[in-house]
């Protein structure tokens, strides 16, 4: 055989190989098209052929991400074991929308897939382990053996908390499967492996498990689990733990921890501890305790007042933010006098303390407060009018009238902050016989942002004058409408 025609020979072959190879890519790429087809069936049917052609996973990470997204749905219909490892390799994909598919894919095929899910919590990067626990959450009951032996590695056991505690919030409904989830990480805030109670007592205080009470108030005693069970027991908010907390007030180190979990408890007989360390000069932890106080509320308001006599400014400025929010007709007297308090921050935290809903006897006093000389005494003023809503209308309404547009300017300002509720009262003010109240009524209108203010103000434009017409210009703009082409100028 002549050197020309071997050489032919092998140029057919080359040529044939290429077509064949061509051939395939094309076969390959019509394949992964179809993955994206709006026709479930077609989509199953070329995931089943790129599975059964071994063509994923290997070429999978290449493809487009709509592609390496849309084909978990497939893998999920097929529910193989192959077709699961291929879900969970996409989990950690470079791309969220990915594994977010994937990790959807995997809650609908269920059980099957939580031998594999598991397998991920003992490795692979953290943004697969995160999409794995949510998997292994909302695949619910039946991943809990599974999680349940992972409790005892050290790398599984902190997303294995997480996850029992998300399967456990999830079955309020069936306590039965609540009380599966939980059992385990109750086990484990008293077994003697540390870093493992500490893993599982803040998802018991997260998931708010009232089992879990007993078990942390003898946890109180070791110093390594102690400030965890602080934290819980306060969001647990159960009384049982009150009396159990109050020591720690004293403890530098544990001191914020156990102030906060004693105000989201909201036990009244930590109020009078509490109470006595008002004194107390930190910034951080007099922010924490005034919180505290205010979440007790009605039992620590008598012992509040008594405070706001203090000689310390301190004590004083913190027992009136203390009594903040407490809707207590006893401790208005006090609250009034202390609005001529000689420092500014206790007349302001008087003033906002006044402010609930429905309390006229303060609103001499709040009016009072506008001639305050510091702004921010006037500022917590307005704000109290505005709280007290309705009942403080009509007063808001004179002060329209008065010579000092200043309090014209207030009486506007609390209107606007108490909102829908003083919204018709203004548009009626639009037809008052006095002027000023009118020009305030449209200011005020203005500024609360409201557009079904428009019409009302339109209309009274028609027969404005002077400031009033100018006023109303300024509150339609605001509100994005406009002047009738005749006015424009």
């Amino acid at each position: 055989m002549s050197v020309r025609v071997r050489w032919m020979i092998f140029v057919g072959l080359c040529v044939v190989g290429i077509g064949l190879l061509w051939l395939r890519q094309a076969r390959r790429a019509a394949l992964f098209e179809q993955v994206a087809s709006n026709d479930m069936q077609t989509r199953v049917q070329a995931t089943r052929l790129l599975l059964e052609r071994k063509i994923i996973p290997g070429a999978l990470p290449a493809q487009p991400v709509i592609i390496r997204s849309k084909i978990s749905r497939g893998l999920a219909r097929l529910r193989s074991r192959e077709a699961i490892a291929v879900l969970i390799s996409l989990l950690g994909d470079t791309e969220d929308a990915p594994g977010r598919w994937a990790r959807n894919a995997l809650v609908e095929v269920g059980a099957p897939a939580v031998s594999a899910l598991s397998e991920v919590l003992l490795g692979g990067d953290e943004n697969a382990k995160k999409k794995a626990v949510v998997a292994l959450a909302r695949i619910g009951p039946p991943a809990v053996p599974f999680l349940r032996r992972l409790l005892s590695d050290a790398t599984a056991q902190a997303n294995a908390c997480l996850a029992l505690g998300e399967i456990g919030a999830a079955a309020k409904t069936s306590p039965e499967e609540a009380e599966k989830a939980f059992a385990p990480l109750l086990r484990s805030i008293s077994s003697l492996d540390t870093a493992l109670a500490n893993a599982a007592i803040p998802v018991l205080g997260d998931k708010k498990v009232k089992a879990a009470v007993e078990p942390l108030r003898k946890l109180l005693s070791q110093d390594a689990l102690r400030k965890n069970a602080i934290i819980a027991l306060g969001e647990i908010s159960d009384p049982r733990a009150t009396l159990d907390l109050l020591p720690f007030i004293s403890d530098p180190l544990l001191r914020m921890d156990a102030v906060r979990a004693l105000g989201q408890i909201g036990d009244g007989r930590a109020a009078a501890s509490l109470a006595a360390t008002l004194t107390d000069r930190d910034k951080d932890y007099r922010s924490a305790l005034v919180l505290a106080l205010q979440r007790i509320g009605t039992p620590a308001a008598g012992l509040l007042v008594g405070y706001l006599h203090s000689p310390d400014v301190y004590v004083r400025r913190a027992a009136a933010q203390s009594l903040r929010g407490e809707a207590v007709p006893a401790i208005v007297p006090a609250l009034r006098k202390a609005l001529s308090d000689p420092d500014a921050q206790v007349r302001a935290a008087a003033a906002s303390a006044l402010g609930w809903r429905g309390n006229t006897t303060a609103i001499p006093a709040l009016l009072s407060a506008l001639h305050d000389e510091e702004g921010m005494v006037v500022d917590a003023a307005i704000s109290a009018l505005a709280d007290i809503g309705p009942d403080a209308i009509p007063s808001l309404l004179d002060m329209f009238s008065r010579p000092d547009p200043t309090f014209s300017f207030y009486g506007s300002r609390a209107l606007v902050e108490m909102g829908e509720e003083a919204f018709p009262v203004l548009v009626d003010a639009l037809d008052s016989p006095h002027p000023k109240t009118r020009l305030w009524a449209a200011v005020a209108l203005g500024d609360m942002g409201d557009r079904q203010a428009v019409p009302a103000l339109l209309r009274t434009y028609e027969h404005a004058q002077g400031d009033l017409r100018w006023v109303i210009d300024r509150a339609l703009r605001k509100l994005g409408a406009s002047l009738p082409v005749s006015d424009k100028t």
